[in-house]
């Protein structure tokens, strides 16, 4: 179909765009709506062609955006901001729609994008100075062109404009690819972003498993930012090798919580749940082992399956605290560890060891008590609402079985001596380690993985240097 400018904002119609223009396609995909299983509208399928115009017009693009100043471009990035908050009840029922967040979340998430740009329009690019008698050493980041951002379903606005905000502050420009899961908000927020940037500043373009590739592959691409899964990450930055683009991997974590025995039982037990079952499960930083100590296992184990009992699950406007599992290939992969569980025989503290079948992909809340060291559900990541609790009397024992994975995204210590907690979180080995909170990512630091949790960070000051290379004039004084 032919390409069409875009004008008026219409929720239930989606394009790619690609160099300030709407497009479509032949070939459409469906998301689901995970509250019923049923298909939601069509979207474009973004080929081979789509992804080369959108890199000459981004190329073209940036070769007049990298020389705006710091000032045009965070009053270019507010306009957005008051262009996207125009849209936000439209965008929150979108965001129902795509993910089953319920609704309060649903607002949070909507809302947290002014948050997140709003932070990064308080940073200045770094820029480093070191002088001497014979000499002045400057270092300044300058833009690296045109950056890729491949994004997740989980939270699919603030991760993909999580993205874009730095990319442009930095000056360069940046083509999104949504989650084919959850393609609907990313496309009307870049298409909200037409009315504010010139053509190929900002483009997107949905499509299905072929795409990534082909953004990955591309020469004109200069960086990928990817959050997602470790096996794609692996496959990511492969393909990248092969052109030297940077990258930036956020990828799976296997988050411990190690539950000191100082704690407020009562006070702290449903922050940890809430921790673990947030986004029903579906975090990168979401708690995936909790290590209580002995002497208040089981007191903190029964107020957790106090606080569980009463979480409600259910669609967007119900009133739920958590909402399905976003897509079938998630649902299915979280069934695994409940028939892994009852297989084991292991024992459940409360929830359920069967995941029923019906409309949707709603899963109970569950808790496994004092599973095995080697069993499926501390080894693996299961991104669902189930979550394995384990006692502990040695302080480095647990801290060698909290940091015993290949995984080090993030971690959580509870206690009430901040000192010693803190003194413990030192030694944990991920990159966001939380003292008295469960995970929560802020833009006001640097995000990013150790070992297969990830390459580089964003966010926060040190985030900007990833959309950047550093470059250094050394200028020798005459004399």
């Amino acid at each position: 179909m032919s390409p069409s400018k875009v004008s008026t904002i219409k929720f239930d119609e989606f394009y790619n765009i690609i160099d300030g223009e709407q497009r479509s396609s032949k070939n459409q995909h469906h998301g689901i709506d995970p509250t019923t299983g049923e298909e939601s509208w069509g979207v474009p399928i973004g080929n081979q062609q789509d992804v080369d115009d959108a890199v000459v017009s981004a190329q073209k693009a940036f070769e007049k955006y990298r020389y705006t100043t710091l000032e045009k471009r965070k009053e270019l990035l507010q306009r957005y901001v008051d262009a996207f908050n125009s849209h936000s009840e439209e965008m929150v029922e979108l965001l129902c729609k795509e993910t089953g967040k319920p609704k309060q979340f649903a607002q949070m998430e909507v809302g947290g994008v002014a948050a997140f740009i709003g932070h990064h329009l308080s940073l200045d690019i770094p820029e480093d100075k070191l002088e001497d008698d014979e000499k002045v050493i400057t270092t300044r980041y300058f833009p690296l062109g045109v950056v890729g951002a491949i994004c997740p379903w989980n939270f699919p606005l603030i991760l993909s404009l999580g993205k874009m905000a730095p990319a442009l502050l930095t000056g360069n420009t940046i083509i999104i690819k949504p989650s084919p899961f959850t393609p609907y908000t990313t496309l009307k927020a870049i298409e909200i972003a037409q009315e504010i940037y010139e053509p190929g500043v900002v483009q997107v373009i949905g499509g299905d498993d072929k795409l990534g590739p082909l953004l990955t592959a591309h020469p004109g691409i200069a960086k990928i930012s990817f959050t997602g899964s470790i096996a794609t990450g692996k496959k990511i930055m492969a393909a990248c090798a092969n052109t030297l683009k940077r990258v930036t991997l956020e990828l799976g974590g296997n988050d411990a919580s190690i539950i000191l025995p100082d704690v407020d039982v009562k006070k702290i037990a449903p922050e940890v749940v809430m921790g673990a079952f947030q986004n029903s499960g579906q975090v990168c930083v979401a708690t995936k082992r909790i290590y209580i100590h002995k002497d208040i296992y089981d007191e903190f184990l029964q107020e957790m399956v106090n606080f569980t009992k009463t979480i409600k699950t259910g669609d967007s406007n119900s009133g739920s605290l958590l909402g399905p599992v976003q897509n079938k290939m998630q649902y299915e992969r979280v069934k695994g560890f409940f028939e892994d569980t009852k297989a084991k025989g292991y024992k459940i503290a409360v929830g359920a060891d069967t995941v029923p079948s019906g409309n949707g992909f709603f899963i109970t809340p569950t808790i496994i008590d004092n599973p095995p060291n080697d069993s499926r559900i501390i080894q693996e990541e299961p991104f669902g609402p189930i979550v394995p609790t384990q006692p502990w009397d040695d302080e480095e024992e647990v801290i060698r079985r909290a940091n015993n994975t290949n995984t080090g995204l993030g971690a959580c210590v509870w206690g009430k001596d901040e000192k010693h907690a803190e003194a413990i979180a030192k030694r944990l080995e991920a990159g966001s380690v939380f003292v008295n909170s469960f995970e929560k990512p802020t833009p006001q630091a640097v995000f990013g993985g150790h070992k297969e949790s990830g390459i580089g960070g964003e966010w926060g000051k040190d985030g900007l240097k990833a959309y950047c290379n550093a470059h250094v004039i050394h200028l020798y004084k005459q004399k």
